[in-house]
């Protein structure tokens, strides 16, 4: 896209309008956050420009600089025909109300355990200030560590990815949100370099996609980090180590909340006499399980 052919554009309006009819366009996907092109149209343009979202109506008919425009179309280009996510685009996404600086050393936010602990985790946590100390497992971004900080205002969070590079977007968020000390980063394999520590909770959103599922993802998700994703052939491979190895690390009275997207009945199959909970989130009652500490195996 170049300037020539765009030449009528001047407003953000215009630009906000000429992005959505070039990702109704596109062979998209709408699976990091919008799932219309109208809504993602007016958040690549305005976030790529730094406006805030509600001071939209206030800069619409803003004319842009000759720079501000071919940023603008190179922006809306790298969307449509490279696939590239508008959050890595904008540097930034959302989840329950929170930014979170991301780029693509880490997965886009989109948990359900969010909800969960927007909830405060309830009835599950009957009491969230007696809560000291929470493991969020394969933190990437480290967004759910950072909301389970604001959930539990007492615990000391202990983030840990395998990734550094993932460990140094955390960083930037916990910086971000003033929880240095409070939020703890730690590059582990799992549990590897967690001996001798225990919580009262632990969360985790681990790669759950399975290696044929990869193949056919949209190409979306190819900017994604695939350590992410991919967990093997049914996509258990990392839940059965989390599930054999998180009992050591539990409190008496200790939960755990594990995210496995579309595998229940993966994860069924693997383990049919587990006794875990089923939660309810806006994905459905199939997405998120709670185990309690007596019931690992």
């Amino acid at each position: 896209m170049n300037l020539e052919n765009t030449a009528p554009l001047r407003t953000i309006r215009d630009f906000v309008r000429y992005a959505a009819t070039q990702l109704s366009k596109a062979n998209i996907s709408y699976a990091h956050g919008y799932d219309n092109p109208y809504d993602e149209a007016g958040f690549l343009v305005l976030r790529s420009l730094g406006i805030e979202l509600e001071y939209e109506n206030k800069f619409l008919d803003a004319a842009l600089t000759q720079d501000e425009r071919q940023f603008i179309l190179n922006q809306i280009s790298r969307r449509c025909d490279e696939l590239v996510p508008t959050a890595y685009l904008t540097k930034e996404w959302w989840l329950t109300g929170h930014r979170f600086f991301v780029d693509d050393r880490v997965l886009i936010p989109r948990s359900f355990i969010a909800e969960l602990i927007e909830e405060e985790i309830q009835p599950w946590v009957k009491n969230p200030e007696e809560i000291a100390s929470v493991l969020d497992m394969c933190t990437g971004s480290g967004c759910l560590a950072i909301l389970a900080s604001e959930c539990f205002p007492n615990a000391e969070v202990d983030a840990v990815d395998i990734s550094e590079g993932a460990l140094e977007v955390a960083e930037k968020n916990i910086a971000d949100y003033g929880l240095e000390g409070i939020v703890r980063p730690i590059q582990s394999d799992l549990f590897t370099n967690l001996a001798g520590k225990k919580y009262d909770v632990i969360i985790t959103n681990p790669p759950y996609v399975t290696t044929e599922a990869m193949e056919h993802l949209p190409g979306e998700y190819r900017h994604e980090p695939e350590l992410a994703l991919v967990a093997g052939e049914d996509g258990m491979d990392l839940i059965k180590t989390i599930l054999e190895q998180a009992k050591e690390h539990l409190n008496d009275g200790g939960l755990m909340f594990v995210e496995l997207g579309d595998g229940k009945e993966a994860f069924e199959n693997r383990w049919p006499e587990l006794n875990v909970v089923w939660l309810p989130t806006s994905g459905g009652d199939d997405q998120v399980f709670m185990i309690r500490k007596e019931d690992l195996p």
